[in-house]
């Protein structure tokens, strides 16, 4: 994906809302736009993946401490901002009012997902990729898609509310919507009532129904596969890692220890991975791929929860080869990450040029009153032990009190 001029990487992270067909029944949920808000500034974790004569294009021009910070690092990308209403996918903005593109000319592209405004966003700004079809990228990352696969454990596709009751009704389940994400789109269903209360919310509409319905498992390790797929159908493998979730959301990645993947070579892991890339290839889908799995408490291995047809935070941290993490934090400035990068080095945890230390991926998910902290652990310490964000993260809070790192329930991955 990468040519020898360079790479222009972009993109919107919330992929999967600009998947989802119209007239498809959603789970209740609340709306957040300030969630949304961050979202849209997760772009500025590709930054990770550019090198010197890459060019980021980002939803926000991110603050000055960011862009240097990430060269003295040594990633070396050209960042630029593309105008457009506030909320508008970073590639209809591209579609729909172009930019400036001098100087991209004869660079590849790598998009953060394929979406159905993709395509024209590359033939406005006058760039050439062979990107799969947006209708193959939405069908293979319909959890619809994955669940049909048939592997064990992956539960089953119900298309009405007969079925859903009946899929719902008995031992604990989680209701799954296919196109939610990281905890959003999920309904756990454990009574009755609960399910009562789903019924009634979707009976008020008449949106086509398409939920997935799987067991409520006891979790003993999340974890992810990621590879690639080329156009000839030729995989290439970034590895496993175990993921950190808090209920069904992200908050981290790391290595896979070495008992995870003796269980995972005796069960035959590697070859379901391998069908699951072969039947998305089929599809006629190449790019960034990955397949989400767990095992139980009781010692059961789900091969294939769910699969992701696009970049991730995970992946770019497999690729960077660091330990990832996700904290939420009291934001009460706007120039909060311009002091974060200056706390971190005074208490001698930034990571340099190849150095060990933490490295913040993102500024404009810290945005006031609550941010998204991601950051990556560079180099591993003697002791084995991750820097501890505490006081940083302390000598930064409001008054209102202090404030603790997601290390708590993050040790470990």
């Amino acid at each position: 994906m990468t040519a020898a001029g360079g790479t222009v990487r972009f993109g919107s992270c919330d992929a999967e809302r600009q998947w989802r067909p119209q007239g498809l029944a959603q789970l209740p949920a609340l709306r957040d736009p300030h969630a949304e808000r961050l979202l849209s500034g997760m772009d500025e974790l590709l930054a990770a993946l550019c090198r010197p004569g890459d060019v980021l294009l980002t939803h926000h021009r991110p603050p000055a401490a960011f862009t240097e910070m990430m060269h003295a690092a040594g990633f070396g990308a050209r960042h630029l901002p593309v105008p457009g209403p506030t909320g508008e996918p970073v590639e209809e903005r591209l579609a729909a009012h172009g930019m400036d593109t001098a100087g991209l000319a004869g660079l590849a592209c790598a998009p953060y997902a394929v979406l159905p405004s993709t395509r024209a966003a590359l033939t406005r700004m006058g760039l050439e990729g062979q990107q799969p079809d947006a209708g193959t990228v939405r069908r293979v990352n319909s959890k619809t898609f994955s669940t049909r696969l048939g592997f064990p454990g992956s539960g089953v596709v119900v298309t009405s509310a007969d079925e859903l009751r009946s899929a719902a009704g008995g031992a604990p389940c989680v209701v799954k919507d296919p196109y939610g994400v990281s905890g959003q789109g999920n309904f756990v269903v454990e009574t009755a009532a609960q399910l009562d209360r789903l019924l009634r919310a979707l009976a008020r509409r008449e949106d086509r129904i398409e939920f997935v319905v799987q067991p409520l498992y006891e979790r003993a390790a999340d974890f992810v596969t990621h590879l690639d797929i080329d156009p000839a159908g030729q995989v290439t493998w970034h590895g496993t890692r175990e993921l950190v979730n808090e209920g069904h959301s992200f908050r981290g990645s790391g290595p896979a220890g070495a008992a995870l993947l003796e269980q995972l070579d005796r069960a035959g892991y590697r070859e379901t991975v391998e069908a699951v890339a072969a039947a998305v290839a089929a599809e006629g889908y190449h790019g960034p791929l990955a397949v989400d799995s767990m095992t139980t408490t009781s010692g059961e291995l789900v091969p294939v929860l769910e699969v992701n047809a696009r970049f991730s935070p995970a992946l770019i941290a497999a690729r960077l080869g660091v330990g990832l993490r996700m904290a939420f934090v009291p934001v009460a400035e706007d120039d909060y990450f311009e002091r974060l990068v200056h706390a971190l080095s005074d208490a001698g945890l930034l990571a340099g040029d190849g150095g060990p230390g933490i490295l913040p991926l993102a500024a404009s998910t810290l945005a006031p009153p609550r941010g998204w902290l991601f950051y990556g652990i560079f180099g591993d310490r003697e002791d084995g032990t991750e820097p501890d964000l505490t006081p940083v993260l302390n000598g930064l809070a409001p008054r209102t009190g202090p404030v603790g790192t997601a290390a708590h329930h993050l040790e470990g991955t």
